[in-house]
């Protein structure tokens, strides 16, 4: 195999391992935080490039600020559907909760007593379901470019041969000199 077409697969491997990177990266939405104003009734997004259904994941940690051991409880609704719902106490820890649900808004609901702390946040893969596509359509790509390349040169080359057979063609021999040379001239 010639050398061009090892450089063009590792170019195609390069580009899709930069574009499996990219399709991974998360977005997360913080629902509630300590320090910010507590709201019980917040809305995300479950939003994706490619496809219906979409991976979330919602983590919610709760502290008592008091000591004592509170309840908490946190649902998530899509429409008048409830796809998740917790109940548990200030010392049951972080939770995280990873599910799949349509695209959409959702309404992230957290009841607390007074004197909980809360942290809520809601991660998605918005370009996870466009991996497949970027990778056929990236491949086409790189190797539409590859052979783009190579038809680009040959399409160069041909024209270069073409000009300098016409310019030699113009150019008049004349009899006893050649070009801009002539003999030297000695002296008698």
């Amino acid at each position: 195999m010639k050398k061009s077409y090892w450089l063009w697969l590792v170019a195609l491997l390069v580009v899709n391992t930069g574009w499996y990177f990219v399709s991974e990266q998360s977005a997360t939405q913080e629902i509630n935080r300590p320090g910010a104003d507590f709201e019980e009734n917040r809305e995300a997004e479950l939003s994706s490039i490619v496809g219906g259904d979409i991976d979330y994941e919602i983590e919610h940690c709760f502290e008592s600020l008091n000591g004592r051991v509170l309840s908490v409880n946190v649902s998530i609704e899509q429409g008048s559907e409830t796809i998740y719902t917790w109940s548990g106490t200030t010392d049951d820890g972080c939770v995280v909760h990873s599910a799949t649900a349509e695209e959409g808004k959702i309404t992230v609901v957290t009841m607390v007593e007074d004197g909980v702390e809360t942290k809520t946040m809601v991660t998605t893969w918005p370009l996870k379901g466009a991996f497949i596509g970027g990778v056929v359509l990236f491949s086409i790509g790189t190797v539409a470019v590859a052979f783009g390349e190579t038809f680009v040169r040959y399409v160069i080359k041909q024209r270069i041969d073409k000009s300098s057979n016409s310019v030699q063609e113009t150019i008049p021999k004349t009899a006893g000199t050649s070009g801009i040379w002539q003999d030297p001239v000695r002296p008698n």
